[in-house]
């Protein structure tokens, strides 16, 4: 009988229900000499690792739920059947000792599933529906015509007045991509930038606010800035209020912006509630975690080679390479009795905090070709945010381009066999001494959709080019960035709230805005010396860029040392 090696990790009890749980973050968290990823408050929401098949199954799902009229089509055998013989041709092994992507069980599994996506696709507001893979969202009808019409009006706006007088195009993008809000413009600056607080009588004091104290490694908070976000209130209706300055953005200039991005924030509402309740919620897998690993090759080789010499060796390698891999199998789908949209961590009732980016990407015949992005997450540490959410309001002359997403895992919940390089390799895709990061899946970027997901994964825009080389193209985003609503509760995040504006033009347009007669009160050059006066708590847009790239130069060692320490640190196949 051939032997077989069983592994099952339980999940500890939570210590808090859902909707009340620390959200984990990738920063705030502690990578171990074993792997071991997690820290007391977050360790139960690091999942373990995905099985290949069940990221293809994902992967097949999103495929099949982005055709025309999937809903319709499903319910048709005849076309399930298509689609099962083509989802079987393309799961077939391409070597002979590969394993298959899918076995028939999941593909069936992935299409008996699809009633599931239709019932909450029903409930669901503004066509929000799951992506690529798990706590991602996506929407092709979140933002209605009309409120698209007046953001296209607003980024005119922006884009043939520009904010600072000159297009400011962001550094390193070989003139590529256009700047119109962005955060790191204008930070807030640890030891230099005043902070406002009011207290219980109401009264009003400033100081210098100090970095944060590090709350994990050196790699993941900035000592020297931080982001600033804007305070979006939300109603018990859902209703949204944007009630202190967006960072590079006038409150007044730009007013009706204000209001079209406070509208579309509430549209999104929704998805950022189903990102934050995927975080709260236990991870759940259509691939169980039983590992069963069969191994033949011990008995055998033991009676016919008992002195383990070469020949025994040279068999034993060509076993490894050839031996088949037992893939745990999906449970055939069952349709929940219960179906619910319904979020476990609302937001409506909530002050939250936002920060906004506004950019649009320009190509040319002259530059033809955008090189893409790198793998990172959003923010530092201390800008706490969970989840981002990016609409692709407009484009042009633009070819086809997709956001992958990446993630890790604690490696103490991959389980394997003793020594299974083969099997380890086969089911997670985990080579010996590579790192420790699973790839999942991609959405595609096409215009007027918009998506939502968390944090904890890296994502990265893939190259595209003109599709016409022979006319210029353009591609438009709105980006916002939700800070982590407990830690808006308890107040670890500065916002525009507590921060005035610290550009010197702003304060320049306020005061020789000023009505005559206030203006007449003071000779011209009074007015000039209390400007004087006031500049050293502001800058100047180009003391704001060189910030910037200060900015940027830290932020890039911060990045590259998390994304060394986190998601890319090496699996070591111990023995157990």
């Amino acid at each position: 009988m051939p032997r077989k090696i069983r592994y099952h990790w339980q999940k500890p009890a939570e210590e808090a229900p859902p909707g009340q749980r620390p959200f984990p973050t990738p920063f705030d968290q502690i990578a171990d000499e074993d792997g071991a990823w997690g820290n007391d408050e977050t360790i139960e929401s690091i999942d373990g690792p995905y099985t290949l098949q069940e990221i293809a199954m994902l992967a097949l799902s999103y495929e099949i739920r982005n055709k025309p009229d999937w809903q319709r089509k499903y319910l048709d055998p005849t076309i399930r059947a298509k689609w099962k013989e083509e989802a079987l041709v393309w799961a077939a092994p391409k070597k002979k000792h590969d394993m298959p992507a899918l076995t028939e069980n999941m593909i069936d599994y992935v299409l008996d599933e699809l009633a599931s996506h239709d019932e909450v696709a029903q409930q669901a507001p503004h066509g929000i529906r799951l992506a690529c893979f798990t706590g991602i969202y996506e929407s092709d009808t979140l933002v209605p015509a009309d409120l698209r019409d007046a953001l296209l009006a607003g980024v005119a706006e922006l884009e043939d007045n520009p904010p600072y007088g000159e297009p400011d195009w962001h550094p390193g993008s070989n003139e590529q991509v256009l700047d119109l809000v962005h955060p790191s413009l204008f930070p807030l600056r640890y030891g230099k930038t005043l902070v406002y607080d009011v207290d219980a009588s109401g009264t009003i004091s400033s100081r210098l606010v100090k970095a944060p104290a590090a709350r994990a490694a050196d790699h993941s908070c900035s000592e020297e800035f931080q982001w600033l976000p804007a305070d979006f209130e939300v109603n018990h209706n859902g209703k949204v209020k944007i009630s202190s300055y967006i960072n590079n953005l006038h409150p007044e200039k730009h007013k009706p912006l204000y209001l079209v991005l406070a509208g579309i924030f509430e549209r999104f509402v929704p998805a950022f509630e189903r990102v934050l309740s995927d975080l709260q919620l236990p991870p759940t897998h259509r691939i169980s975690f039983d590992f069963e690993s069969v191994w033949h090759w011990h008995d055998e080789a033991e009676k016919s080679m008992p002195d383990f010499g070469d020949e025994w060796w040279d068999k034993q390698e060509r076993w490894e390479a050839q031996r088949p891999v037992h893939l745990p199998e999906p449970e055939p789908f069952s349709m929940p009795a219960t179906v619910q949209f319904e979020p476990v961590f609302p937001l409506k009732g909530r002050k939250l905090q936002v920060i906004v980016k506004l950019a649009s990407i320009h190509l040319t015949p002259e530059k033809p070709e955008y090189p893409g992005g790198v793998w990172h997450v959003e923010g530092m540490q201390n800008e706490e945010i969970v989840a981002s959410g990016i609409y692709y309001f407009d484009q042009e002359n633009i070819g086809e381009s997709t956001l992958a997403f990446r993630g890790t895992f604690d490696q103490g919940r991959l389980l394997y066999a003793q020594s299974d390089h083969r099997g380890v390799q086969q089911m997670y895709g985990i080579e010996p001494e590579g790192p420790l990061i699973q790839n999942y899946n991609a959405v595609r970027t096409s215009e007027h959709r918009a998506i939502v997901f968390p944090n904890v994964y890296q994502h990265r825009v893939s190259p595209f080019s003109l599709v016409d080389r022979s006319k210029p193209g353009y591609r438009k985003i709105l980006c916002f960035f939700l800070v982590d609503p407990l830690k808006t509760d308890a107040g670890l995040v500065v916002s525009t709230s507590r921060v005035p504006p610290q550009q010197f033009s702003w304060l320049e347009d306020a005061v020789w805005g000023l009505p005559p007669q206030v203006l007449d009160k003071l000779p011209h050059e009074i007015w000039e010396k209390i400007l004087r006066q006031a500049a050293p708590h502001y800058m100047s847009f180009r003391k704001a860029k060189r910030v910037r790239e200060d900015l940027m130069e830290e932020r890039k060692y911060l990045h590259d040392e998390n994304k060394r320490i986190v998601f890319e640190r090496p699996f070591s196949l111990c023995e157990h």
